[in-house]
């Protein structure tokens, strides 16, 4: 309950997401029942160079299966040499 308070409290923040300038990975899974996959493209894409990896059969948690794949693209991620620059 608190969570959709406080989403339907910040208001639409997606003009805002044109200005990321930190690199991001969106991580989803593509059998969500609570946020649509569709949501995550969207996201990647309103996201300036933004990654996208998408989890086959995952859902709305994470489930220990799923931990090595996400553990490597992050890892990939935070290895990037446009990463090692911005910071």
């Amino acid at each position: 309950m608190r969570q959709l308070l406080a989403i339907i409290a910040s208001g639409n923040r997606r003009p805002l997401l044109g200005k990321v300038k930190v690199p991001t990975l969106v991580i989803h899974g593509d059998c969500d029942p609570l946020v649509p996959v569709a949501h995550a493209y969207d996201l990647a894409g309103a996201v300036p160079g933004a990654d996208l990896l998408i989890i086959e059969g995952m859902g709305h948690d994470v489930p220990r299966g799923a931990w090595p794949r996400i553990i490597e693209a992050i890892a990939a991620h935070t290895g990037k040499e446009h990463i090692r620059r911005s910071f």
